[in-house]
């Protein structure tokens, strides 16, 4: 295909600002070559680099924030289950689609941006989408890859909230991006991580391997405390739902 005309299809097609958002047309397919198949089936097969690694999947509390921004003429939970089965999950029942829905529930105050009560809501489904989004594309896959490799090699993982106060987006994708090239707390770990295959050994908080028996999470934080340990449990049903759907549907 000459490039002039693959660049105008590409132009052409949905992007991440369109009303589909985040189910993109140009995404890696299995080619039965390159790709021999679906990425989280080959993560369960064990085709997996056999090396340390630190995985944040750009993981911050709000990834997909500003992706929600072309869905706001969604606003009653009928047009949102119907976004999802036409866009997300078109091979989904919609007693399924349903279920979904009762795991990312219309109350508000359980959306993203999180931890913000009523405030954000340019909707009455802008935090409900915004959360199951940020999930399915982000968290869910993260943690799946994360339990799939518990005790076949070191990992860590983290969460960035910082930002949180940012009207409507919150912590949003990319939003901890400064911390690593602004030379901050992040980018000390990786450093280290990079030299010596540990995050650990300078003065930051000690950062703990996970494993599924401790899941542990280092967050970045605001405030006077920049750094807190978790456990990478939160939204546990809705994202193992969400991973459970994804395994028998990929997208």
């Amino acid at each position: 295909v000459p490039y002039e005309t693959l660049l105008q299809a590409v132009n052409l097609s949905p992007n991440i600002v369109s009303y589909q958002s985040l189910v993109l047309v140009w995404v890696p397919r299995v080619d039965g070559i390159f790709l021999t198949d679906d990425p989280q089936y080959l993560v369960q097969q064990g085709s997996v680099a056999d090396v340390p690694f630190i995985t944040g999947s750009c993981d911050c509390d709000d990834e997909a924030t500003p992706f929600s921004l072309s869905t706001t003429n969604i606003t009653t939970d009928t047009q949102l289950q119907e976004w999802i089965q036409t866009y997300w999950e078109p091979n989904t029942t919609s007693i399924m689609a349903q279920q979904l829905l009762q795991y990312y529930h219309a109350d508000i105050t359980q959306g993203s941006p999180f931890d913000t009560g009523t405030l954000n809501a340019l909707t009455p489904q802008f935090k409900r989408i915004a959360a199951y989004q940020g999930d399915v594309s982000f968290h869910a896959p993260r943690r799946f890859f994360l339990q799939q490799r518990s005790g076949k090699q070191n990992l860590w993982t983290y969460l960035s909230k910082r930002l949180k106060a940012l009207p409507v987006l919150g912590s949003f994708h990319i939003s901890d991006i400064p911390n690593v090239y602004g030379g901050e707390d992040m980018a000390s770990y990786l450093v280290r991580f990079v030299a010596n295959l540990d995050p650990n050994g300078g003065s930051d908080l000690y950062w703990p391997q996970y494993t599924t028996a401790e899941p542990n999470m280092l967050e970045f934080l605001d405030g006077v405390i920049p750094q807190a340990l978790t456990q990478d449990t939160y939204r546990a049903e809705a994202i193992e739902y969400l991973t459970n759907v994804t395994l028998v549907y990929p997208w």
